[in-house]
Parts: C-alpha cells; sequence; structure tokens
C-alpha cells in the first residue's frame, strides 16, 4: 500500500458516475485533489452532507469525514485510516 497524504484530513467520498468500463467507482476528494478508485475501505466515523462542487458547477451530495491516513492499494482501492 502507497500512503497518499496524512495529517489532519478532511474528505468527501462520491460516487463516480462517469465511471463507464474503467471499474472506478468512487472519487475520493481531499483539498483540491480527487483521486478514482475502485472500492474504499473507510475506518472513521462518516457523516452525508452536500455542497457547492465548483468544478462540476452545481451542488453535490457525497459521505464525509475526517481521517489522518490515506492510503492506495496496487489495485486502485482506498482506505481512510
Amino acid at each position: 500500500m502507497k500512503s497518499v497524504a496524512s495529517g489532519d484530513l478532511l474528505f468527501k467520498i462520491r460516487f463516480n458516475t462517469t465511471h463507464g468500463d474503467s471499474g472506478l467507482y468512487w472519487r475520493i476528494i481531499i483539498g483540491e485533489n480527487e483521486y478514482l478508485v475502485g472500492a474504499v475501505h473507510c475506518a472513521v466515523p462518516t457523516c452525508s452532507e452536500m455542497s457547492f462542487d465548483n468544478r462540476a458547477g452545481a451542488v453535490k451530495f457525497h459521505m464525509s469525514g475526517k481521517c489522518t491516513e490515506f492510503y492506495l492499494d496496487d489495485l486502485k482501492n482506498a482506505y481512510l485510516k
């Protein structure tokens, strides 16, 4: 597993409606960075939320939370701890 980010991280988890045949069904958004992943393993509390997405120009709904570690494995699975 590769550590992508650590520290006091605020994240959003959103379904990737444009996944097509990629197998990357989820968007993990941390700050200005977005990561497309196949599965999400979340070991911290989350809550539902909505916010305006400047990239999409629309209000989006997602699960969000805080974590201190964000990892990706070789299969593009995300781990939030």
